[in-house]
C-alpha cells in the first residue's frame, strides 16, 4: 500500500492484505452460523407430523441463522465500502480493525444463544450488544483514519462526508431500535440508548 506522500512511515502492510483478512474472518462466521442449525432426530422417520413438529421447535434458530447472515452480509458490504476510503494503515488502524474482526468472529456465537433462548434476556443482552459495538467500530474506524490523515487523498471529500453520514445513521438507527430491547433491562439502559442516539443525530446535522 503506498502511503501519503512524505507523512507518516506506514505498516509493512499492505491494505489489501488486510481485506482478505477482513473477507476470510466474515466468509468462516457466515458459514459457521449454519453448524447451530440441527437436522431433526426423529423417532418415526417416515412420520411427516414427527418431522414438522421438531422444524417448528427449531424455528427461532432458523430464524436466527438468516437473520444474523444477512446482517453479516451488511457489515461486509459496509466495510468494503469504508475501506475504499482508506488509504493507508497505521497501528491505532490495525488495532481497531482487529477489533472490529474479533467481534465478527464472536458474532455466530452471540446468534447461537439468540437462537436457543429467544426470549431469554440474557441471551438478547449479548446479542445486540455485539451488533452495537461491530457498528460502533466500523464508524470510529472511518474517524480515525480520517484524524490521522490516513484517507486515500483521491477520494472525494463528498464521498468521505457521505460515509461518515451513512456509519452514523446506522448506529443511530440502531440505538433507536434497540429502545424496546433495551426496556427489558430497565429505563436506564433504554434512556442510555436515546441519549446516544440524539448525540449521534445531532454530530451527523453539524458535520460538513
Amino acid at each position: 500500500m503506498s502511503g501519503e506522500a512524505g507523512a507518516k512511515p506506514n505498516l509493512h502492510i499492505s491494505k489489501h492484505r488486510l481485506e482478505a483478512l477482513v473477507d476470510g474472518v466474515f466468509a468462516i462466521a457466515m458459514t459457521i452460523l449454519i453448524l447451530e442449525v440441527k437436522v431433526p432426530v426423529l423417532e418415526s422417520p417416515r412420520s411427516a407430523a414427527e418431522l414438522a413438529a421438531r422444524l417448528a421447535h427449531d424455528g427461532p434458530t432458523i430464524a436466527a441463522y438468516f437473520f444474523s447472515f444477512g446482517l453479516l452480509g451488511v457489515f461486509w458490504a459496509w466495510h468494503h465500502r469504508l475501506a475504499r476510503l482508506i488509504g493507508s494503515l497505521d497501528v491505532p488502524l490495525l488495532a481497531l480493525s482487529l477489533l472490529f474482526l474479533s467481534l465478527v468472529s464472536f458474532f455466530p456465537f452471540a446468534a447461537a444463544l439468540l437462537g436457543r433462548y429467544l426470549l431469554n434476556p440474557v441471551s438478547l443482552a449479548v446479542y445486540f450488544p455485539v451488533v452495537g459495538l461491530i457498528l460502533a467500530t466500523q464508524l470510529a474506524t472511518l474517524e480515525l483514519a480520517r484524524s490521522r490523515g490516513r484517507l486515500d487523498p483521491e477520494v472525494p471529500a463528498a464521498d468521505v462526508l457521505a460515509a461518515r453520514k451513512r456509519n452514523g445513521r446506522g448506529l443511530m438507527i440502531f440505538g433507536l431500535a434497540n429502545i424496546p430491547n433495551a426496556l427489558r433491562f430497565g429505563l436506564l439502559p433504554a434512556a442510555a440508548c436515546l441519549a446516544v442516539s440524539a448525540l449521534l443525530f445531532l454530530w451527523i446535522r453539524r458535520m460538513k
